[in-house]
């Protein structure tokens, strides 16, 4: 059980520290520390949902950043509007990326480049998807990775901004920690409009200092908003996600053919994160559905993101092979081809996997706990309140299903109102309208930073508990020494030698090899990176 009260003590120390360096001129471990306090900060470890007083010390840092002579403007298009989207990282998964390069392609009135920032973190893992490349490049702009070393956030921030001096609008699509685009607009882009896209509305996250407008997935409660994570009120408007409608011709009955099933086989599908389908002391997805199944032989689950082992190797045990987890995949058009129901993950809702369903007319079944607190877990979006089958609890939420795989003109005609009603406001000529008036809004809009105050609201609650056990299955039991030596160790000795000493004595891990002499330290880095590589080319 996290203890919330010593967590944010820890947390407030932490920024303390961090307002020292930046007192005593050392502006590189301030802004270091920051990064830590910010990742350390997410999901929901330290009982906030937003730090005004961390913000304020990343806009004090900005202002430090030594301005430099933009690059000249690129050659100019025939288009009103240069809009710049700043991702974190950019994968072929994740709502957040899928977003960005839909803006851009649906979006074809504005010109639209792309910069991102910790790419280096994952290049060994994911390649920038050529889609960016070719959205990018359609309306006339470009992609940028940031080439300055993410060991070096001033000197990120520094390229970034010089970026955005040369374009009308910046769109943020950030990684709840990500502050290098704060640190970036901080200073030296008075003239550019922000927005930040509220793509975590769950969690903690940083950059609402720097922008203009918080723009929110779905309705969000004022009372949340206002004071776990003191934002202004005034303007709260709704984008929705766009979706890039799939117009398959494969008949349903086709699809299951080449995916090894009879017509007759009534198949579920599933697709998420494998951290949202279970958390300690709420209910879980295979909780619901198992049963069902049993009960049905002929039904199939098939499952995206989870790998067979644990409970969803149990429950295929259970079910005599007929849960199939097939771990992450890009593309899932014949999985949606052939898929005659779709249940989002319980406890957690991936929403843009949702929609993606509803649009291929598949019907949609979720679960939204009673409890208030819980509900930003479940499910929500334009276009799904009306045509989603929603539980509130275990008995209705199976009821539900079985009507489902009882009923196929019941699931036909739900398929068909929740691709209608989807389609209606994630595409097209209504989704353009809505970013227009968005734009339009956002030129009337003076003055930049959305908080109220510079007060941290510490008040946890059942949905700070809930994320911290959703999220403890992804971060690990090494998470903050891992942390410390990722933002921390990569400062000169020195500084890093006194901060990792202070960081104990206030509560966090040691992390025993920023403790040690440069040489030695680059030794076992080096070999440890040797070590990686080698497993990475044998299990490739």
């Amino acid at each position: 059980m996290t203890n919330f009260n010593a967590a944010n003590t820890r947390f407030c120390d932490l920024l303390t520290l961090a307002e020292d360096c930046y007192q005593g001129g050392d502006f590189l471990a301030a802004a270091r520390l920051v990064q830590f306090a910010a990742f350390h900060a997410f999901p929901a470890n330290v009982g906030l949902f937003g730090s005004p007083r961390l913000e304020q010390l990343l806009l004090d840092i900005a202002k430090r950043i030594p301005n430099a002579s933009a690059d000249s403007k690129p050659a100019a298009v025939e288009k009103s509007r240069h809009v710049l989207h700043v991702l974190s990282y950019a994968k072929p998964i994740g709502g957040d990326s899928r977003f960005v390069w839909r803006w851009m392609q649906e979006d074809i009135n504005s010109q639209h480049s792309l910069a991102i920032t910790l790419q280096s973190d994952i290049k060994d893992t994911y390649d920038v998807p050529e889609i960016f490349v070719k959205s990018a490049k359609q309306s006339g702009g470009f992609v940028k990775v940031l080439s300055s070393p993410t060991s070096n956030p001033l000197d990120q921030a520094l390229e970034l901004r010089m970026l955005c001096q040369n374009v009308d609008v910046v769109v943020l699509h950030l990684y709840p920690y990500d502050i290098i685009p704060v640190l970036a607009l901080g200073a030296g882009c008075n003239s550019v409009r922000v927005l930040f896209i509220n793509h975590s509305d769950h969690t903690f996250w940083v950059g609402a200092s720097v922008a203009h407008c918080v723009v929110h997935l779905r309705q969000q409660w004022s009372d949340f908003l206002r004071k776990r994570r003191g934002l202004r009120l005034e303007y709260n408007p709704i984008l929705p996600i766009p979706i890039v409608p799939m117009h398959t011709s494969m008949p349903r009955v086709e699809a299951k053919r080449l995916l090894g099933y009879d017509s007759d086989v009534v198949l579920l599908l599933t697709i998420a994160s494998p951290f949202k389908y279970f958390a300690t002391n709420h209910i879980a997805f295979l909780d619901l559905v198992v049963p069902i199944l049993i009960d049905f032989p002929q039904t199939v689950l098939i499952a995206v993101g989870p790998e067979a082992k644990g409970a969803w190797l149990s429950a295929s045990s259970q079910t005599n092979g007929r849960v199939v987890p097939l771990g992450r995949r890009w593309d899932n058009e014949i999985l949606y081809a052939a898929a005659d129901i779709y249940l989002d993950s319980v406890p957690f809702s991936s929403i843009t996997s949702l929609l993606e369903a509803g649009s291929h007319e598949i019907p949609l079944l979720g679960y939204s706990p009673a409890n208030l607190d819980l509900k930003l877990l479940g499910p929500g979006a334009p276009g799904l309140e009306n045509t989603m089958l929603m539980a509130d609890d275990a008995e209705s939420y199976k009821s539900m299903l079985v009507k489902l795989i009882s009923d196929e003109a019941f699931r036909c005609q739900q398929g068909r109102s929740a691709k209608k009603e989807i389609l209606s406001l994630h595409t097209g000529i209504n989704w353009s309208r809505i970013v227009n008036d968005l734009y339009q809004k956002l030129e009337k809009i003076d003055d930049r930073g959305c908080i109220l105050d510079n007060i941290d609201t510490f008040n946890p609650g059942e949905l700070d508990s809930a994320l911290v056990q959703l999220y403890d299955q992804v971060q690990g039991r090494q998470h903050i020494r891992q942390l410390i030596g990722d933002y921390i160790g990569t400062l000169p000795y020195r500084s890093r030698l006194t901060l990792t000493w202070q960081l104990y004595l206030i509560g966090f891990d040691l992390c025993y090899l920023n403790l040690l002499p440069p040489a030695v330290d680059r030794l076992i880095r080096f070999a440890g990176r040797r070590v990686k590589n080698t497993l990475r080319h044998i299990f490739s």
